[in-house]
């Protein structure tokens, strides 16, 4: 049995304010916190001599975010954020064919396709969801890239992506997941999806802070696609300092072409031990407690909801529909309960340090305001 308050009481900022943006960003995990500094209390007593120590470790967070994934640690990248991996991916594709996404995506999904001249078609979403169904019938012949976010940010709409993964691989269509509003909250299993690419950032539900994020690429990519950048660490032996060499690894720790990013990756580390001692069934179920809690509320006090709320497609983002969203959120935060806006309306996300009393004040503070 997870001691919830226990879990709170280890979030100061929980303690301070009723938080509910960690799908803008995140209060630091502990663990993550730890770790971070852990690094920079070594690199301050031992300057570069832990330099082995660090490589080692770098490769037991790779480890650990594989086993969240369900992917070989070979198949991860360490970026520095969700822009940053989707740009590596709209590199790597050039030339494959026209891209197929969502009218609700984050930019970062779309501009690195944009920017390159992709062909890119968005589908626009019916009642705020993106049914299997809707994408088969946006789809042409000149689609093969799929985007989609496993969790929009804009609605809180959870896609079906083993579902559309199936299709996918039955289409030959190329599937690329936008993880960062559901990794670290529910479950994500690239085998069991047939996911091609998938990138997400740490500072949002992982808790890991910022400047870290992940890319994982199915080893078949490995073959088929030229990696767009490389340096002294993309080769099989950076020790040997072989400046004429080519002998890449040729897996995607080829991508990361210079010193690690040691604080953050670590930091990432931690966060993940942090979740996973929770238990991550425990950490999706304690979610989705609260934002049927909070859905309870908010319907009955007749605020419109924006976000789909058939179960399988609900997430820990619940956006509801207000005039004046930006007054709301400026006018709730003097109360010190933190909320953020999205093109949809005020976005209320939870976590595991949330409990029903936060979601009592901020409703009764929201009702004030709508109502």
């Amino acid at each position: 049995m997870v001691n919830w308050e226990n879990i709170r009481k280890q979030f100061p900022a929980a303690e301070k304010y009723a938080y509910f943006n960690i799908a803008g960003g995140a209060p630091l995990s502990p663990k993550a916190a730890n770790e971070g500094k852990r690094f920079y209390d070594e690199m301050l007593q031992e300057a570069d001599t832990y330099w082995e120590k660090w490589l080692e470790r770098t490769e037991e967070t790779r480890a650990k975010v594989a086993r969240f994934l369900n992917a070989d640690p070979r198949e991860i990248c360490f970026t520095l954020n969700t822009s940053h991996g989707m740009n590596l991916v709209a590199d790597m594709l050039k030339g494959k064919g026209n891209v197929l996404t969502m009218d609700d995506e984050f930019p970062s999904s779309t501009i690195p396709w944009l920017h390159r001249k992709y062909g890119v078609s968005f589908m626009k979403p019916k009642d705020g969801a993106y049914t299997l169904s809707d994408i088969e019938r946006h789809a042409t012949a000149k689609t093969k890239i799929l985007v989609t976010s496993h969790v929009q940010y804009s609605t809180g709409f959870r896609q079906d992506i083993v579902e559309v993964g199936k299709w996918c691989k039955k289409r030959k269509i190329i599937f690329v997941v936008n993880a960062t509003q559901s990794f670290g909250a529910f479950p994500v299993d690239v085998r069991k999806a047939h996911i091609d690419f998938l990138v997400f950032s740490g500072y949002k539900w992982p808790m890991a802070g910022y400047g870290v994020g992940v890319l994982y690429i199915k080893k078949k990519w490995f073959r088929d696609v030229r990696f767009p950048v490389a340096g002294w660490n993309s080769v099989s032996v950076p020790e040997l300092k072989d400046n004429r060499s080519l002998d890449l690894k040729k897996d995607a720790r080829e991508l990361e072409v210079g010193c690690p990013n040691f604080p953050n990756i670590f930091a990432l580390g931690g966060a993940l031990d942090f979740l996973n001692k929770i238990g991550t069934t425990a950490v999706e179920k304690k979610i989705s407690e609260l934002d049927d809690y909070l859905v309870q509320k908010l319907r009955k006090e007749n605020v419109r909801i924006v976000t789909p709320l058939y179960k399988q497609c609900r997430s820990g983002i619940t956006v509801i529909d207000t005039k004046h969203p930006k007054d709301i959120v400026r006018r709730l935060a003097k109360k010190n309960i933190i909320v953020s806006t999205t093109p949809r309306g005020v976005r209320i996300s939870l976590s595991v340090y949330n409990n029903r009393s936060d979601i009592d004040k901020l409703v009764s503070g929201l009702v004030k305001l709508v109502c």
